[in-house]
């Protein structure tokens, strides 16, 4: 069998209601294609975030030196007593 390079001359035409349809759904292909690589691909910019002043601590000022605070001490934590498992009751075996 011979390759042509052109369709043979009694080849059925593709209708054009067809040849629309196509169209589109190539058309909302690409548009998906790129709305896909631009959400995989593109990295957005650093969101701007604003702190409010009184959750920062102030820095103390260079000439002065605040004095740190005493650590309080925290009392023990009470024992936990060690305890055995419940025994393991498994239905269905003897």
């Amino acid at each position: 069998m011979l390759l042509r390079s052109s369709p043979p001359v009694n080849m059925p035409k593709m209708r054009r209601k067809w040849r629309v349809k196509v169209m589109i759904l190539l058309a909302l292909l690409a548009a998906y294609g790129s709305i896909m690589l631009y959400m995989t691909h593109y990295k957005p910019p650093m969101e701007r975030v604003v702190i409010p002043v009184e959750v920062v601590k102030q820095k103390p000022k260079a000439g002065l030196a605040a004095p740190l605070a005493p650590v309080p001490e925290m009392q023990a934590a009470p024992p936990v007593p060690e305890m055995e498992p419940p025994p393991l009751q498994i239905r269905g075996r003897r």
